[in-house]
């Protein structure tokens, strides 16, 4: 029987801490014990990531009150300090730390300072081919998400990424609205994703509720990734679009349960399933009492239960052979009866 492979389960803080490193690191706490195998975080250098002619997006409208969306991203972010901070608290409470960066030098800090464990592309970034170089030249896990990515951009990115050798990449399939609706999700997509890219899949979620995410994992995706608040009715631009904490532990629970039913690609049999087999199946039979020497003739013969005899595929290897004992009506007949 092949290992369990469990679906790595991404707790998506981003800043729904709201620039508070108290709150980030009592989400740490709480999340490190729901199961899920890293808690992800973001950071970005304002200045570098918007232009004077960057905007907000309505989503972002309706959730912060900020009046542009560079005041927006300052007051979420927390320091650089604080970070080492969070990959602390991570360690101490057995659960990884990770972090998506916005622009080169937040990425060249979260590789060389905080050595992160893996690189999570943000949808907007996969055309930033400075940082995509970068990701390119290390050796380290790649989870690149591809909301609002047509075919022909995902294959340039992972042309990108593979330039050096690297081929340890992730696709997460990813719908850019916050929150996305059900019928908008597509997930029928990774198939496809995976079969164009020859290359692992995931989802990265932001609908209402665990129900995508759950059917990503029953068709396949490797890596789930999921925002998390700890309430839905906070200002900012993410919260509405995430999963309260408890409803994400219920989350990682039925994903993990899902882990246990998805098993191995062979076929396996429980030693229940093996019992029942010798009930349900059937066997050859004697139709008459059968004297020892009789040559066994079709009439002779039935197919009933149990599977504890000879197969009825086995009929015509039987016909014609002798008793080599008398049998009764109605038994099963073994090898062991006949010549």
């Amino acid at each position: 029987m092949n290992k369990l492979k469990k679906t790595f389960i991404i707790a998506e803080v981003g800043v729904n801490h709201n620039g508070s490193l108290k709150k980030a690191l009592s989400m740490i706490d709480a999340l490190s014990k729901t199961g899920a195998d890293a808690i992800k975080f973001q950071i970005a250098n304002p200045e570098e990531v918007y232009s004077d002619d960057a905007f907000k997006a309505n989503y972002q409208k309706q959730n912060d009150k900020s009046k542009t969306i560079l005041e927006m991203s300052k007051n979420l972010q927390i320091s650089r300090g604080d970070h080492y901070k969070l990959k602390e608290r991570c360690k101490k409470r057995g659960i990884l730390y990770s972090c998506s960066a916005f622009d080169l030098g937040s990425l060249i800090f979260l590789d060389k300072k905080l050595n992160i464990p893996f690189f999570k592309i943000p949808s907007g970034e996969i055309n930033s081919i400075d940082m995509i170089e970068y990701i390119a030249n290390t050796k380290k896990k790649i989870f690149l998400s591809t909301g609002m990515s047509t075919f022909e951009e995902i294959g340039k990115a992972v042309k990108r990424l593979k330039k050096f050798g690297n081929k340890k990449i992730t696709l997460l399939h990813c719908v850019s609205s916050y929150p996305a609706k059900k019928e908008h999700i597509n997930l029928n997509v990774l198939e496809t994703i995976k079969k164009k890219f020859n290359l692992d899949v995931g989802y990265s979620d932001h609908t209402i509720g665990d129900e995508m995410c759950l059917a990503a994992v029953a068709m396949g995706s490797k890596v789930i990734e999921k925002h998390v608040t700890t309430s839905i009715n906070q200002r900012g631009p993410d919260h509405n679009a995430s999963m309260e904490l408890k409803d994400f532990k219920s989350m990682v629970d039925k994903i993990r349960k899902l882990d246990i039913a998805l098993g191995s690609y062979e076929k396996i049999f429980s030693k229940n399933e093996l019992h029942i087999k010798k009930v349900a199946r059937k066997s050859i039979v004697t139709n008459i009492a059968l004297n020892k020497g009789t040559k066994i003739k079709r009439s002779d013969l039935k197919y009933k239960r149990p599977g504890t005899g000879i197969s009825p595929l086995m009929i015509n290897r039987i016909i014609g052979k002798k008793i080599k004992i008398s049998l009764k009506k109605n038994r099963v007949l073994k090898y062991k009866h006949i010549k």
